[in-house]
């Protein structure tokens, strides 16, 4: 932010960090849309039993985990199971059925915001257009539409930074012998953001300092009808003086102190701040990613619903220096340029294009190149690929059709040519070439158009505290497949939070089907922690 404008505060009851299908979906249900249960039939016995007791109620304030239990499917969340079974009634045996469910709006309008980098849909913006999904229609599509959300969503910004308002004593030690080195340096010049930041956390974590003065705000706050975007105007607090050299604003790398303060992952950067009612437990930092400017929110409660595919797997090459142009890793880019390429050259003087990797997006890219009469080298580290676990042969016979190619190597089917056991181990730029590397070390050199690295995503949480270790597998980066956030799995919290939650892929729910319980997990939650909620139920 230019040094001369003071930050605005944004208070929020939710803070949603992505505005994919799973914040849609969350955002949904915030507004005042909640699940009834209209009917008890369902061709599970026992679970139709369970629900005999609660028909005509809203699902938000019953025993989600009993009425879930024993329930089993491609999910590992109790309550994703449940709603999808209510949504979709056997739907995995092809048995087609009238939803058990209906959404009405009569719950708490709870004030929120759900912030994306594009436009509302997240990952799916990135898909080919003319791409079929894999699950049937009805399963991807989300509750209750035409939804009316507009209001709540920001689809400019990104966040840059998380923490809790409520520091812990590291945290508080941290900030006192940072500040002890300040001091130190003080030379008396005017404050700038980093010193006033400073000033707002000594305030709230350092008992020896005076509180901070705030700036006052009515009780009703939210529950009165506040607008979404009402925003309230910081008061720096001047208990304790603080500065730095700064000429316009404080670069927070420009000297060794910040050095030490950006390693530290403290809320450095955040500008001061108070809530007058200490409600607040979140601060986030958001940028936009039109204008750059940064926009400070503080929420009671925040929910990571930022997906799985942010980030493309990238082979170890291809970490230490920049892509060519013709090394993609995404399907709808190697198509857009392909087709450009088809146009300016004919398809006779293409060279083959490079397929890496074993999963459908590798698949995908197989069918779409051989769809052109191109020749496909397809390299994957093992034998072959298992898709019958994934994928019932008789749904979907194209991907089965890759499979059988990986398994022949391409001797009896044109335009394909398999490498089991391969690895792209570098590039030659200036010549158009991939170098490939056998399991037994033997390498090969061949030119190419195209080559496409598909080897899956992970999300991008670059905003967490690197102190903040939230998966499942400790020693592991977060992969939404093998490694999600550790979550309580009735309420979707993150183990250790009470106000910090997570939605859709990063707690395991990576079909869309199963994206609006973990939606409900959330909300029943919110209610439960919160009767004034309930006093606003309609």
């Amino acid at each position: 932010m230019k040094s001369g404008n003071s930050s605005d505060v944004v208070y929020k009851e939710v803070v949603i960090i992505g505005n994919g299908p799973s914040g849609i979906a969350l955002s949904y249900m915030l507004s005042g849309n909640l699940p009834f249960l209209v009917s008890d039939s369902h061709p599970d016995e026992m679970l139709s039993m369970r629900l005999s007791s609660v028909v005509d109620r809203c699902l938000v304030k019953q025993d989600l985990g009993h009425l879930a239990a024993g329930i089993e499917g491609r999910s590992t969340n109790p309550v994703s199971l449940l709603l999808d079974a209510l949504l979709h009634p056997c739907a995995d045996i092809g048995v087609e059925m009238e939803p058990l469910v209906e959404f009405k709006k009569v719950g708490a309008e709870i004030d929120h915001v759900v912030l994306g980098k594009g436009p509302p849909g997240g990952s799916w913006h990135k898909m080919d257009p003319y791409i079929l999904t894999l699950s049937l229609g009805t399963w991807m599509s989300l509750p209750g539409t035409p939804m009316n959300l507009s209001r709540y969503f920001i689809n400019t910004a990104t966040a840059t930074n998380i923490a809790p308002l409520k520091g812990t004593r590291k945290e508080r030690e941290t900030i006192e012998r940072l500040t002890e080195n300040l001091e130190r340096i003080n030379d008396q010049s005017k404050p700038c953001r980093l010193s006033d930041a400073f000033n707002y956390l000594l305030s709230r974590g350092h008992r020896k300092h005076k509180p901070s003065r705030c700036c006052k705000r009515p009780r009703e706050g939210l529950c009165q009808g506040q607008s979404p975007d009402r925003k309230r105007e910081l008061r720096r607090d001047r208990s304790v003086s603080l500065s730095c050299d700064s000429i316009s604003h404080c670069d927070s790398s420009s000297d060794s102190v910040s050095l030490e303060l950006k390693n530290a992952r403290v809320p450095f950067r955040i500008t001061p701040v108070c809530d007058p009612e200490q409600k607040s437990n979140w601060v986030v930092e958001t940028r936009n990613v039109e204008s750059g400017e940064t926009t400070i929110y503080h929420c009671k409660y925040l929910v990571l619903a930022s997906g799985a595919s942010d980030l493309p797997n990238r082979l170890e090459f291809s970490k230490v220096k920049p892509d060519p142009d013709w090394l993609f890793h995404d399907l709808r880019s190697l198509e857009y340029h392909l087709d450009h390429y088809i146009r300016s050259k004919g398809v006779e003087e293409i060279e083959p294009v490079l397929v890496v990797g074993a999963g459908l997006s590798a698949a995908d890219a197989v069918i779409a190149t051989r769809g052109r009469n191109i020749p496909v080298l397809h390299v994957f580290r093992n034998k072959t690929a298992n898709l019958n676990k994934q994928l019932p042969e008789n749904m979907y016979p194209e991907y089965h059709k890759v499979h059988q190619m990986m398994k022949d190597g391409g001797s009896t089917y044109p335009y394909y040519t398999a490498y089991p056991e391969y690895t792209l181990s570098n590039i030659d730029e200036s010549s158009r070439s991939v170098i490939l590397t056998s399991k037994s070390g033997e390498t090969l050199k061949m030119r190419v158009s195209f080559a496409a690295v598909l080897i899956g995503s992970r999300p991008d949480l670059t905003f967490l505290p690197q102190e903040y270790n939230l998966a499942v597998k400790k020693d592991q980066p977060i992969d939404c497949k093998t490694n999600t956030l550790n979550i309580n799995k009735l309420t979707h919290c993150v183990e250790g939070f009470d106000d910090l939650f997570a939605v859709g892929p990063l707690a395991g729910d990576n079909f869309v089907r199963f994206i609006p319980g973990g939606a409900l997990a959330v909300v029943s939650e919110l209610y439960r922690q919160n009767n004034d909620y309930c006093c606003r139920f309609t």
